[in-house]
Parts: C-alpha cells; structure tokens; sequence
C-alpha cells in the first residue's frame, strides 16, 4: 500500500511537469507579412505557421494570446525567461548558442542598404564604404549584430526601436543609410503612404533563413516535441497553403 501511494505521487508530479511544459510564452514583434496585427488579432505568414505547429504538438500560448513588442523587448525576454518562444527570428553565427531552433519556417530572404535617392554624395559600392556614413539599425536585431561583426564603429550606428522611424529618418536625411528587405520595404511604404521610389537599393549585405526559437531555459523535451511538430507540418502542405493565402 506505501509502494501504490508512492507511485501515485510520482506520477502526479511527472504529470504537473508535463502540463506545465505545455504552455509556453509567445512572443514577436510587428513585421509584415510574418508577424502583424490586423482587426485587433495577431496574423501574419509565421504566425499561421507557428499556431499549427504549437497545435500540432499539443502545446498552448501563455494567457491565449501572442505578446507583440519592440524587438528588442522580444528579444530579452527570449535570452532571459524560462518558456519562452520567440518568432520571426534569423538565424545567424552570433545567435547560435543563444536559443534552441526551430524551422527553417521560410526561405531566406536577402538585406540591403538603401539610401534616400537623392543622396548623390552617399556613394556605397563596399561594405567598407559605409562605415564613413550614419546607419539607422533596429535595436538588438540583425542589422547591428551584423555591422558590429564587420567593424563598424559603434558611433556610426543609430538606433531606434522601430523600423518605421528609420525610414522616415532616412527621408529627412537624419540618417544616411538603412537595412532592410525589399518585400518589406514595399509593405512599410504602403502602409505608411510613403514614396518607395524615395528609396534606393545600395548594396546586397547578407541572407538568412526564417525560424522560431526557443529560450535557452526551456527543455530540451519540449524543444524536439515542437521540432517534430513542425516537422509534420512541413510534410502536410500546410505552409504552402499559407503562402498562397499571403501571396
């Protein structure tokens, strides 16, 4: 009768760990189409793609709703708390031990400088050629990570946390250059009724894929119980339904 007990208390404790492993804090920050609000909901391409993974391994979002924040806030909660998923994140070198992945979610998509087309005297043909010029870059996100690593002084950096400052900075010649993707170029100029023929493609600077990542304090359990989830996702079609939907 001890030993039943025993074994009753063991199990209720196996199982409280593993209902607790089944939610998990969400977290992202606006950027179309992967991550946006639209009618007070949290939509996008990722975020439909991380919803069905989640479903499909039978996990459940904190307080039943994704957190959308600054990146940089995102970010930190990614590097600092227990359970915590973050997306749309690139997967870099400086970023590798820094969370546990999952994906690739998307193929990768390619970075560029722009510059404000009537700038004649912000002339960029190398990477080397920048670091003479003031750079608008999202707080915490690649951008800086990846000027920093080519070694770009730090005071040649200007940070905001939010991207749409940037490219209005960039208009008012408050900045000389800015990073970003052309997709999403042409989405933030639409939105924000913005000239896109105001921005002008300088130089190809690096491709990373898209995934979701896992804070470091999360189990590894719950980690390749997603993975494999997503995995299944993959094989089903889903994802491409998305991105016929988006498209």
């Amino acid at each position: 009768m001890k030993h039943a007990k025993m074994l009753i208390v063991v199990m209720l404790f196996l199982w409280c760990g593993m209902s607790y492993a089944q939610e998990v804090t969400v977290v992202t920050e606006i950027w179309e189409p992967y991550n946006f609000i639209k009618d007070g909901r949290v939509i996008g391409i990722s975020t439909e793609i991380v919803k069905h993974t989640l479903q499909q391994a039978g996990m459940t979002i904190k307080d039943g709703k994704i957190g959308v924040y600054p990146w940089a806030r995102a970010y930190a909660m990614a590097l600092k708390d227990e359970n915590v998923l973050i997306y749309t994140i690139l997967r870099t070198k400086e970023r590798e031990k820094l969370f546990k992945w999952v994906g690739r979610l998307l193929p990768s998509e390619k970075f560029y400088f722009y510059k404000h087309r009537t700038r004649s005297d912000v002339v960029v043909k190398t990477l080397d050629d920048a670091k003479q010029y003031k750079i608008g870059v999202l707080r915490d996100s690649i951008h800086g990570q990846f000027l920093i690593a080519h070694g770009f002084p730090k005071k040649s950096l200007e940070v905001v946390s939010d991207q749409m400052l940037n490219l209005r900075k960039l208009l008012y010649d408050r900045i000389d250059l800015i990073i970003d993707v052309e997709a999403t170029l042409k989405i933030r100029t639409q939105e924000q009724n913005l000239p896109l023929s105001e921005f002008q493609q300088v130089l190809f600077l690096f491709e990373h894929g898209h995934y979701m990542a896992f804070s470091q304090k999360t189990s590894d359990a719950v980690v390749e119980r997603v993975q494999s989830a997503f995995q299944n996702v993959q094989t089903s079609g889903i994802i491409q339904k998305i991105l016929e939907k988006y498209k």
